[in-house]
């Protein structure tokens, strides 16, 4: 019998542990706030904490008492003692015990809270007091404890009790006082006498550490070493009777060891009958009246230090522990708990899914699974895993279907394993509500198909016809499957029967409104209703006009292109998930509640907990239970949790000071009391406290905070100055507010705070007046009066006798200036009939000078006719040769000249043709006489002496224009630069070019080359005296062919400059030759010479151009 209970209570053991496993393993961290001793500028040790009517929060510190207004921390000193225990009273006063000392706080002249000792109403014998460790105000007076002396302070009387022992702790509880005496008992005050708790000396010996209601018959009882007892209330009055063995009752927990490895060190209840209770090794937990512990608060949830010795409850439902090293504070019924990569979770989540009682999270570096509240990699799958999908196939058998960027993996347990014949990158798993058996999935390079048969899922292929990236896929209510194609649109298809890849479709759409990008489209069907969301807005499809419509059902802001919205899950109630973005990092997540209208309202303001980031998705369960994946960790919203988003603590106005420097009202105000002992603190002002301000003082600055713990950072204020502001100022996170030179008069200052969920907290004021200066009485504006009065008559009256003054010497001026500018006028006259006379003479001189400029000119324009009669006819070229002349001077004759001759022979088709184009030095009318000199020799050469080698003609040339100029005799540097070449038709249809050039080269493009070739003359010239690089002329000889074309020129067309002072260059001539080469001769010359006119726009032409272009013909019969 004896095995059996035993093996039972194993049993019952084993269950309560499994059970609170499962119920922990899922809760995540906690929002949580820590204060290290660098902020609160105190020292490390803090011992208990408490919370003032206003909402501020008071610990007890080493160095004194720590206020904290949600922003700022103030110290007050307690007579330099060590503060161990704080309380606060009905009426608000904080009484604080510590080494030594104990007394209470209450506000100084200034608005200062100060520590009043009540240390010298102690009798004599009675100091020292010793440490007072607890200190309890209650309707029956304040207790303060220590070890050597219990201490009551009510109204004007103290009374004082001593230990048999010594007192450990002391506990209020139920409405009764309990202090523990080790090796004596559990005591009890009744009737001003400590009396002792039944059958409670044996459990005093192991220093009971806490003591709270466990119901209205029974205390919970704490120790370090035996754990946990309960304690029959009954066994305390006198009137009942209690049987031993049911006064004290051993209490067990899910985890004793936890308890005596952690010493328990104090303890709250909670309203939900909760039990805190902190440790002084293992941090915080909390514990159900059945022993279950459902949350441990240590380092590991963000607990800096888990050595805590007191803790709090404030009226926010934070809880406050002050800890060894530290103050820190937690939410104990927040909605929302989150993960990050201090539970293992690593990368950026994407998606989730639960399988078989398992949470699992896919990431960009593989998949993870939540056991025991900490996240496990599986096996498998190492890189980015895009996405999750639970399928129940057609056999009621639940599968988990996981798409990589490795291909598509079937996840058991902690093992990931490929799916057969999957190769591709899976973005997106979508399963058929038409056949249940059948998983699409959208790829890296269309729609694939996944069939689940023989308990086996096999990959079919991709449907026909798809081929590019498709990240969103999904069935309408018609049965009809709609894909996004990056880059591309939408698809609709009827996949006519998935197990043959065989499917019909119907329509493309890339036409969405707002024209959004199509890589970051997605499509849901929320209520039948097929919608699009874009990162430009939200729009629907309309089956009736076949196109997609905006959508404003989740506001109008969607529906103007100007907001990106990303629909991220419909809940199982209806509510709708989704991402909101504008730009980064504007980007935030949003819950709309849906209507029994199926109409939705936003709830903007519900997850303003959290930062901007990117989410990803949101996994919905039973029980408003909701999963948030996003790019900074995982997050649990817990819908059942009810959480007073309205309800906000007055805003308090912090501090006031007057002309930078001077303190007025420092957060509270003394009130006075008719108690002989105590002082009072008031937090509002009355008419006897409004303060009046000199007429100087009229520079005042406000500070002021919102105690509303957990979102002070994120607090936003308005204010008022009633009687100088005109309206109430724009929200703003400033918590301070300068007014300069305000007037004399009556004001009120007037601010209120607003929180995240955009409630506003009740308004704080403080009213003052500044007194009206001296030199604003009735008797200040009187005499002000007669002085103004006076100053203007006696300006009136010394003005009059400057203006007389003033006028008699401007009218001697005036004398003086007249009889100056009769002079001026003479000498005027004067010298407007010389210049007329200067004039008369200009004119003349001008006639003379434009009659001779017209002669000059008749003459250059015979000159011009007779140079245009010595160039030759290119008509003589017309039955071999096509062609095209550039001849543009740069003034009226030119420098440049062309020559030809053709050399007459036995047979028509054997004729040779010599072609020159000659640069002479200079131009205009000296370049035209060395132009006239150059042809005249050349027709002496070739004509005459029958010299028909183009080298050997330049020689002579050379020799011939050194003995007409006499170059041998004089220092003349005229000469020329010639391009010079001999054709003569060959048969078969091809032409000898010969050519020699004096400084010049042969341009020649070959038909079907599509690029100018060159031969280079010699660096020689003809005529003049300078030394040359060549000795003498050489002949090069290519072959053409018709259709080929040769180009003579000289340098004025390359050496040209645009507007910028760039030249044309060879680059520039050839790439306008090129780009009209197939045209004929005469329209080449014309687009060449146009092209040119374009690059040099309005600059001068800087020297003669003449440009001669050849095209070689067939031989004609």
């Amino acid at each position: 019998m004896r095995f059996c209970k035993t093996f039972r209570f194993f049993i019952c053991v084993a269950s309560i542990s499994l059970s609170v496993g499962c119920l922990a393993q899922e809760l995540g961290r906690y929002p949580i706030h820590n204060f290290n001793h660098r902020e609160y500028k105190g020292n490390l040790q803090n011992w208990a904490i408490v919370q003032d009517f206003r909402g501020l929060i008071y610990v007890a510190n080493n160095d004194g008492v720590l206020e904290y207004d949600g922003s700022d921390w103030r110290h007050i000193s307690i007579n330099e003692a060590t503060t161990r225990c704080l309380d606060i009273d009905t009426e608000g006063r904080i009484w604080v015990g510590g080494q030594d000392e104990f007394g209470y706080l209450a506000a100084d002249s200034t608005g200062s809270m100060k520590y009043y000792s009540l240390i010298g109403k102690l009798p004599p014998y009675c100091l020292p007091l010793g440490f007072v460790r607890q200190v309890f105000a209650t309707k029956d007076g304040v207790f303060f404890s220590s070890n050597q002396y219990l201490v009551r302070v009510k109204e004007d009387d103290i009374k004082v009790w001593k230990p048999k022992t010594f007192f450990h702790r002391a506990y209020f509880a139920s409405g009764i006082f309990f202090v523990n005496q080790p090796e004596y008992g559990l005591t009890y005050l009744r009737n001003d006498s400590l009396k002792l708790a039944p059958q409670t000396s044996e459990i005093s010996k192991n220093m009971i550490y806490l003591l709270l209601p466990y119901n209205n018959h029974k205390f919970l009882i704490g120790t370090q070493s035996k754990g946990f007892y309960t304690y029959n209330i009954n066994a305390l009055r006198a009137d009942t009777t209690v049987q031993n063995d049911s006064i004290i009752c051993k209490f067990r927990t899910s985890d004793d060891t936890f308890f005596k490895e952690g010493l328990v060190y104090n303890g709250i209840s909670l309203s939900n009958s909760t039990f805190v209770v902190n440790t002084a090794r293992k941090g915080v937990v909390l514990m159900d009246k059945k022993g279950e512990i459902f949350r441990r608060i240590n380092q590991s949830s963000g607990l800096q230090d888990e050595a805590v010795w007191g803790l709090f409850l404030d009226n926010q439902e934070n809880l406050w522990m002050a800890l060894n090293n530290g103050i820190s504070y937690t939410s104990i019924n927040s909605q929302l708990t989150n993960w990050n990569d201090d539970w293992g979770l690593r990368g950026t989540l994407l998606s989730i899914a639960r399988y078989k009682d398992i949470l699992y999270l896919s990431t960009n570096i593989g998949i993870f699974r939540l056991i025991n509240n900490e996240f496990q990699e599986v096996k498998g799958v190492t890189k980015f895993s895009y996405c999750l999908l639970n399928v129940k196939s057609s056999n009621n058998r639940t599968h988990l279907i996981a798409g990589t960027a490795e291909g598509i993996y079937q996840v058991e347990g902690n093992t990931a394993t490929k799916i057969e014949n999957e190769k591709y990158t899976a973005y997106k798993l979508y399963q058929s509500k038409i056949f249940p058996n059948i998983v699409y999935a959208g790829l890296i390079n269309g729609v694939g198909v996944l069939m689940y048969k023989n308990d086996k899922w096999i990959f079919l292929g991709k449907i026909e016809d798809t081929k590019n990236p498709v990240y969103s896929l999904i069935e309408d209510q018609n049965g009809f499957l709609w894909y996004t194609e990056r880059y591309k649109g939408i698809h609709m298809c009827n996949v006519v029967n998935p197990y043959q890849l065989v499917s019909e479709h119907l329509k493309f759409y890339n036409q969405l409104p707002f024209s959004p990008k199509y890589d970051v489209i997605s499509i849901s069907l929320i209520d039948g209703s097929l919608k699009v969301s874009t990162e430009k807005g939200l729009c629907r499809f309309d089956y009736t006009k076949d196109c997609f419509v905006p959508d404003p059902s989740l506001g109008m802001e969607f529906t103007e292109g100007s907001t990106g919205i990303k629909i991220l899950n419909q809940d199982a109630k209806g509510n709708l998930w989704f991402e909101v973005y504008r730009k980064d990092p504007d980007r935030w997540i949003e819950r709309a509640i849906k209507h029994s209208d199926n109409t939705y309202r936003r709830e903007p303001s519900q997850f303003r907990a959290i930062s901007d980031m990117v989410f990803n998705s949101v996994f919905s369960e039973d029980g408003d239970i909701n999963w948030i994946a996003s790019s900074e960790g995982l997050y649990r919203f817990d819908g059942n949790t009810r959480v007073d988003k309205q309800s906000i603590i007055k805003t308090q106005i912090r501090k006031v000071i007057a002309n930078q420097s001077k303190l007025i009202f420092n957060g509270a105000l003394s009130s006075p009391n008719n108690s002989s002992i105590f002082r009072s603190t008031n937090f509002s002002q009355t008419n006897n406290t409004v303060e009046k301000f000199q007429s100087n003082e009229n520079s005042i600055i406000f500070y002021f905070s919102s105690p509303f713990f957990g979102q002070t950072q994120s607090m936003k204020y308005s204010y008022i100055l009633e009687g100088y502001d005109k309206r109430w100022s724009e929200w703003s996170t400033d918590q301070k507010k300068e007014y300069t030179n305000l007037p004399f008069g009556n004001f009120k200052f007037i601010v209120k705070a607003r929180n995240i969920f955009d409630s506003e907290s009740p308004i704080a004021s403080y009213s003052f007046s500044i007194k009206r200066p001296w030199y604003k009485t009735a008797f200040s504006y009187s005499l002000f009066l007669i002085i103004l009065i006076s100053i203007i008559w006696l300006y009136v009256t010394v003005k009059t006798k400057l203006l007389k003054r003033a006028n008699i010497r401007l009218q001697a001026l005036v004398v003086e200036r007249t009889k100056e500018i009769l002079e001026y006028h003479n000498e005027i006259v004067e010298k407007n009939e010389e210049l007329m006379q200067q004039k008369e003479e200009m004119q003349v001189q001008r006639d003379e000078l434009h009659e001779q400029n017209r002669q000059t000119t008749a003459s250059l324009e015979y000159a011009k006719t007779i140079q245009q009669a010595i160039l030759p006819d290119l008509s003589i070229l017309k039955d071999r040769i096509e062609h095209f002349i550039i001849y543009k001077p740069k003034d009226v004759v030119s420098g440049d000249f062309y020559w030809i001759s053709r050399i007459p022979s036995k047979t028509k088709h054997s004729e040779k043709i010599i072609i020159a184009v000659v640069d002479c030095t200079g131009h205009g009318v000296p370049g035209a006489f060395m132009s006239m000199i150059g042809s005249r020799i050349l027709s002496e050469i070739v004509n005459e002496h029958k010299i028909h080698s183009p080298a050997e003609i330049l020689t002579e040339l050379n020799y011939s224009v050194n003995q007409a100029l006499r170059q041998d005799v004089s220092d003349s540097f005229d000469g020329m630069d010639a391009c010079l070449c001999l054709i003569e038709p060959k048969l078969s249809n091809q032409y000898i070019i010969t050519f020699a050039g004096a400084n010049r080269m042969l341009y020649y493009y070959q038909k079907g080359t599509h690029k100018i070739q060159t031969l280079k003359g010699n660096r020689k010239t003809i005529g003049g005296i300078m030394p040359d690089v060549d000795q003498e002329f050489v002949n090069n000889r290519i072959y053409l062919s018709p259709g080929d074309i040769i180009f003579l020129n000289t340098d004025g067309i390359v050496d040209q400059n645009d507007e910028g002072r760039k030249k044309y260059k060879a680059s520039g001539f050839h790439a306008s030759i090129l780009a009209h080469i197939d045209k004929p001769m005469n329209e080449m010359g014309m687009e060449i010479i146009k092209m040119f006119e374009e690059f040099k726009g309005n600059t001068f032409q800087r020297d003669d151009i003449t440009v001669l272009g050849l095209r070689l013909l067939e031989e004609r019969d």
